[in-house]
């Protein structure tokens, strides 16, 4: 029997006391362990974050990003203007506050090539700036001759350009002094559309990619080709770019005209064979601007004017003379028909002998041993501004 005082409601409440216990534990150890568990992982993720002393090596970029088509065009930029210094590779806070990310040269061979390729495309695509950090980069990584001959041109040219304007079409851009070049742009750019549809025409070829064409004053074509005086204009292999020293609109037309269908051939004839004979070369130029042959006989034999031209003024004058008359003999004896089938030979890989064989039936040696030149109305003329190839 129960003592009077007690209340009997005493064992409920304390059975909600014990509940109520059991549940705060409950909660506490399960807060320590989710505790525990989340710095453990903490723990975890800063290890794998640092590499230990003997650790794993950091992956670089092995070659930086393309540039894309049209960047040296982008509002607020001129032609010619230096572009800076690149930030470090670790990547420095641009003034908005993102941080800004550049290659890691890693100085291997992939590298040192993947930077001179890229040099040598913006190069190209005459994007100056561009060019040179990459040119610098390439040879922080090793030495190259090539570079440093590209370094140099492109140092002069940044600084001759520097305030040139520019004038596109579908299949040029023709860059020029404003100043000295305005009244002629527009003669310029109707003579490149004549010659890219007719020689594109005749050689059943049209390139893909717009052909840079540059007009200097004098001064600035000699400064920057080095070509002998005599050099009407210039065709640079190494950058697809046609170079002309222009004086002013007034009497250059026909001149134009020549030098411009000229220097489009070797544009065209590069692309089609890069290894193209340089008497094919500079005959088919000639032909194509319109120049009358000149029968000088075969004072050089042909097979001398393969790989390159003499530096002496009459002598080179020669040798453009004897180019242009075997060619043109060769077209009006067989067509310009048989002249593409030795072309697409010679860019399918062939030497002259067995693509010359392949498209006129005999091997290049002999029929150059035979030839003897058509005579032509012309007699021999004095050495004159004759249109030039770089390279």
């Amino acid at each position: 029997m129960g003592q009077d005082w007690q209340n009997p409601q005493y064992e409920y409440y304390r059975q909600q006391r014990r509940r109520i216990l059991l549940v705060l534990v409950v909660l506490i150890v399960g807060a320590t362990a989710f505790a525990a568990f989340w710095l453990l992982r903490r723990g975890e993720r800063s290890e794998a974050a640092a590499p230990s002393a003997g650790g794993v090596p950091v992956r670089t970029a092995s070659a930086p990003p393309s540039v894309p088509d049209g960047a040296a065009d982008a509002p607020g930029t001129r032609l010619g203007d230096v572009a800076p210094d690149p930030a470090p590779a670790g990547g420095d806070a641009s003034p908005g506050g993102e941080e800004t990310r550049q290659p890691v040269a890693s100085g291997g061979v992939d590298d040192f090539d993947a930077r001179k390729a890229l040099a040598l495309d913006l190069y190209r695509r005459n994007e100056l700036e561009q060019a040179l950090v990459q040119v610098q980069a390439a040879l922080a990584l090793r030495p190259d001759a090539e570079l440093l001959e590209l370094q140099a041109r492109l140092r002069q040219e940044i600084r001759v350009q520097r305030n040139y304007d520019g004038a596109r079409t579908a299949n040029f851009v023709v860059l020029f002094d404003g100043y000295e070049h305005d009244e002629i742009k527009y003669v310029v750019l109707g003579i490149l559309k004549d010659a890219y549809a007719e020689i594109g025409q005749e050689l059943d070829y049209f390139p893909e990619r717009p052909i840079t064409v540059i007009l200097y004053t004098a001064k600035d074509f000699t400064e920057i080709t080095q070509a002998p005086v005599w050099s009407g204009g210039l065709y640079g292999r190494l950058d697809g770019k046609i170079r002309v020293p222009v004086q002013g609109a007034e009497g250059q037309e026909a001149t134009l005209r020549r030098v411009l269908f000229h220097e489009c051939a070797h544009a065209l004839l590069y692309a089609l064979v890069p290894d193209c004979p340089l008497w094919l070369n500079e005959g088919l130029a000639q032909y194509f601007s319109g120049d009358e042959p000149v029968n000088v006989g075969q004072a050089i034999p042909l097979t001398l004017l393969v790989g390159g031209f003499p530096r002496d003024a009459r002598l080179a004058q020669v040798a453009y003379a004897e180019s242009l008359q075997a060619v043109s003999d060769l077209v009006d004896e067989h067509g310009m028909s048989r002249l593409r089938r030795l072309l697409d030979e010679l860019g399918a890989g062939k030497t002259l002998e067995a693509g010359f064989a392949a498209a006129y039936g005999d091997p290049f040696s002999r029929w150059a041993a035979q030839w003897r030149p058509v005579s032509g109305g012309n007699e021999e003329e004095e050495p004159s501004g004759q249109a030039g190839n770089e390279g």
